[in-house]
């Protein structure tokens, strides 16, 4: 794995397509924004690119399953598709390892959710250019609006090769998805499939309720008469 340098960025307005494609979403209802709905992708992204910390691959995979904000469970690790060769096909153009990697295909299929919010969403650039020359303007510079997504390593769900000790992950601060062991501690930045409704706040599910028992007493007031045989 690539020696780990912190870097930090902050939110850019112009690179990428983010400010037209994250929605903001507030899970909890609780007037904060937790996450945001990817219209390109369809998938929901955590906000908090730090929520969990570091973890190995596994624990990476039980923590995503197990976190549950508002109403929302069934998160998960962002996909990966590997392609070519089992394992990394390392290069510095579309391939599925290395720098400026291999994105969306041509059928519309996504190859990494990360490369793409990486590349596509927030407008950066890998180190290298697909010439291999070195970018001056490379590396993360835009975060959108997410917290905590520093220039640091967040797993992937790909395995690298079948039953392999090993796993892909895309190292933010360079711009490139690589490979490394699962026992290796790194980020995760949670995802949900497709767009997520907040939990309503409770005036509004006061609100609801008390319309529902004024229709039912009104129902019951127009009732038809009925007089009393016995």
């Amino acid at each position: 794995m690539a020696a780990i340098t912190t870097v930090t960025a902050q939110t850019v307005a112009g690179p990428g397509t983010w400010e037209s494609t994250l929605q903001d979403r507030d899970l909890d209802a609780d007037g904060v924004t937790d996450a945001f709905y990817d219209k390109a992708l369809n998938i929901t992204w955590l906000r908090n690119a730090d929520l969990l910390g570091r973890l190995t691959w596994q624990e990476a995979h039980d923590a995503a399953a197990a976190h549950k904000i508002g109403r929302a469970a069934g998160w998960r690790l962002p996909n990966m598709v590997d392609t070519g060769n089992p394992g990394c096909d390392y290069g510095r153009d579309g391939t599925d390892c290395g720098y400026n990697v291999q994105i969306v295909s041509a059928n519309g299929q996504v190859y990494s959710e990360l490369a793409h919010l990486y590349f596509v969403t927030l407008g950066n650039k890998s180190i290298y250019g697909p010439d291999g020359a070195a970018q001056s303007d490379g590396g993360l510079t835009n975060t959108g609006k997410f917290q905590g997504f520093s220039g640091f390593g967040y797993w992937t769900d790909a395995e690298a090769g079948v039953g392999a000790g090993s796993a892909f992950y895309f190292y933010t601060a360079d711009g490139a998805q690589l490979v490394t062991t699962k026992q290796s501690q790194i980020g995760i930045l949670l995802v949900h499939d497709g767009d997520i409704s907040p939990v309503p706040d409770m005036p509004t599910q006061f609100t609801f309720l008390l319309g529902l028992t004024v229709i039912a007493w009104r129902r019951k007031s127009r009732a038809p008469y009925q007089p009393c045989t016995g």
